[in-house]
């Protein structure tokens, strides 16, 4: 019996991908045995379901459904009636999209999102580099601020360990027999550096900087926040985060902050439980302006922490004193940062924060500019997330214009280390494109590392990622030759697919430059230039994606070509973009070989065409290949006939080729 739905095929599913409110969507079905009696779609939409019966075609059975009005997640599977039996189709075990299985019960369902009609990202953000900063960590540009900031905070009782020199080790252990390790120590790095190193960052193609936190806090990480709307003095001014601001700007470069919102230190401005600050803090009296900010347990010993921790006093977001602090009034935290220049949040924990205080920091953020970002953490498919009983509602378009893409990272590191395959890779890539609305899919903060997480490069080296291993054992981890050899070859494939895919591919500070280190505090190490070839690497990058219109706003198809090696096909067809923008035509295939043999072989396009839409794939099956060049990468390249090509890519390489 032949029944086949796939939901990432535009023959069953058009238009393929999230569709906005109210708009339709063609459901098809194929099964061609006519003891086949009735077909229906069952869906669910939130706490609502439906069932639609499908009409018969040759070979065909098909529903045109409108969706609804409201954004959500709509869920669907088949419910099919032959002469003998109930059969149900539903995706594969563990998958949202992709080729129907057939069930003997109700199964899983297929994934449609639906997003809001006017959601858009803005454009300017949408396929930039992205460098990400520890500030503490990059670059001393005034070793002036090192001195003041350490006596400030030295003299509220913080302990401060200032690292002389910037090639020391970072603190691991606890300090002056402290019981607990604590990141007190400090090296310097500050916004004077960052200033500096403008050019470097310009050489390296970035179009935005991403910073950590910055405001004031006791901890080198900062996000145990003490003042809002102070610059770390060891960080600087706040006039120097202005002059960050207007000299990036005029590089080409945007500046996103670290917004910690959904709690901040106990040491601080608001909650003050030392008595560090002049103010009247919330542990100190319940008259105090910042009181209804918390919530108590009945003594001011007792109150609601984040995870626990009693440093880290939580806030109450649905408060709206705490609203008008933080996010709508005219001297709000929000409001401060606009005026000196920043043009993108990062949300801390957004899944902490309620939807409707992060669509109300959305309509504050972007009111007098809607060209201002949205970003959040979110470590999982932000279109399905669900955290304290609620299904998320941020990726549907009144919310977050974008997240942090974990799941990416996760994809490619098993990948490239041999935890998955081809095939698998180039599903989940395909279901992300496919469960994101189009705005944010092309906005997604595709990352390999960051401050939460090991670095890429010492993942793929050593297969490590810190689990399981003690802090001595870490800071003692000393890779081979053979083990940072084999490391850089597939971190450089894990970049090449990084920048070649829609998004926004982010470097985590250093990884340009061969940085090691597993988890916090040793992925958080000093900045230094170690291999300047592997910068040039990224950089090429960076100005290929730049310069070629199809690898910055073009569609794409994603296909296994064999079991070690993955193609990544953008393209812009009939003299427009993924967003109906006017472009010139082009088609850029890349090509990832893990295996440590050469891959070769004669590609037929069509590989690449089930997954588009019904007009790009016609235009794809029907384009006639004059030439092909070789952009970057290790490979090789030559036309067979018009829609084949034969292309040959080292072992451990990759390939960016541009057909013509």
């Amino acid at each position: 019996m032949t029944i086949e739905h796939n939901s990432a095929r535009c023959c069953f599913r058009n238009p393929l991908g999230a569709v906005k409110t109210g708009e339709y969507v063609m459901l098809r079905l194929r099964a061609e045995n006519p003891d086949i009696r009735s077909v229906r779609i069952k869906t669910f939409f939130y706490n609502e379901s439906a069932e639609y019966p499908m009409f018969r075609g040759a070979n065909l059975w098909e529903k045109r459904i409108t969706v609804p009005e409201t954004p959500g997640v709509l869920w669907y599977f088949f419910i099919i009636e032959t002469t003998q039996e109930t059969l149900y189709m539903g995706p594969p075990m563990g998958h949202t999209q992709g080729e129907g299985v057939i069930y003997h019960q109700p199964p899983a369902s297929f994934q449609l999102t639906v997003y809001d009609r006017d959601f858009d990202t803005p454009e300017w953000f949408r396929g930039k580099t992205m460098y990400q900063i520890f500030p503490d960590r990059f670059k001393r540009g005034n070793p002036e601020n090192l001195t003041r900031g350490a006596a400030y905070h030295r003299a509220m009782g913080r302990t401060v360990v200032v690292h002389e020199s910037w090639d020391e080790p970072v603190l691991h252990e606890p300090v002056n027999g402290a019981p607990f390790y604590s990141p007190c120590d400090f090296y310097g790095g500050d916004l004077r550096g960052i200033i500096d190193s403008i050019p470097y960052f310009s050489s390296l193609g970035v179009g935005v900087l991403y910073l950590n936190p910055i405001s004031e806090a006791a901890s080198n990480h900062r996000y145990d926040t003490a003042d809002y709307k102070n610059v770390d003095p060891i960080l600087g001014t706040p006039e120097e985060f202005r002059e960050l601001c207007d000299k990036a700007r005029e590089a080409g470069i945007r500046v996103m902050i670290d917004g910690v919102y959904s709690h901040t230190g106990s040491d601080s401005l608001y909650f003050n439980k030392l008595g560090n600050y002049p103010s009247v803090g919330a542990y100190q009296s319940d008259r105090s302006s910042y009181y209804p900010w918390y919530t108590f347990h009945g003594s001011r010993d007792s109150y609601q922490c984040w995870w626990g921790f009693d440093t880290l006093p939580e806030v109450n977001e649905q408060n709206p004193v705490w609203q008008n602090d933080i996010i709508t009034g005219p001297y709000s935290v929000f409001s401060y940062w606009k005026r000196l220049g920043a043009m993108g949040i990062r949300l801390d924990v957004a899944d902490e924060l309620p939807d409707n205080v992060i669509e109300l920091m959305r309509t504050a953020w972007k009111a007098d500019n809607p060209d201002r970002v949205l970003l959040g953490e979110v470590w999982e498919d932000a279109t399905t997330k669900e955290s304290y009983g609620a299904k998320r509602q941020y990726a549907l378009g009144r919310g977050l214009d974008t997240v942090m893409n974990y799941p990416f990272k996760n994809a490619v590191l098993a990948f490239l280390q041999g935890h998955s395959t081809a095939d698998e890779l180039a599903n989940f890539l395909t279901s992300q494109r496919l469960n994101y609305p189009l705005p944010m899919y092309h906005a997604l903060m595709n990352l390999l590392s960051s401050h939460d997480e090991p670095r890429a490069y010492t993942v793929l080296a050593s297969g490590l990622t810190g689990d399981g291993m003690t802090r001595e054992e870490e800071a003692s981890l000393v890779l081979e030759e053979e083990q940072l050899k084999s490391g850089r070859a597939r971190f450089k494939l894990a970049g090449a697919l990084q920048f070649t895919i829609p998004g926004t591919p982010s470097i985590y500070y250093g990884d340009e430059q061969g940085m090691q280190g597993l988890k916090d505090p040793f992925n958080r190490a000093p900045f230094v230039k170690k291999d300047p070839a592997l910068a040039g690497f990224f950089s090429e990058l960076s100005l290929l994606r730049k310069k070629s219109a199809a690898l910055s706003r073009g569609g794409v198809s994603f296909a296994a070509l064999a079991p070690d090696t993955i193609g990544v096909l953008r393209y812009i067809a009939d003299g427009r973009d993924a967003f109906g923008a006017p472009a010139q035509d082009e088609y850029v295939l890349t090509i990832i070989n893990r295996s440590d043999r050469a891959f070769s072989a004669v590609l037929d396009l069509s590989v690449f065409s089930d997954t588009l839409p019904p007009h790009d794939r016609f235009t794809l099956n029907n384009l006639y290949l004059e030439s092909a060049d070789m952009l970057s990468g290790d490979g090789t390249v030559c036309l067979r006939s018009g829609r084949h090509i034969i292309a040959a890519v080292g072992a451990l390489n990759y390939g960016v080729i541009r057909l013509r």
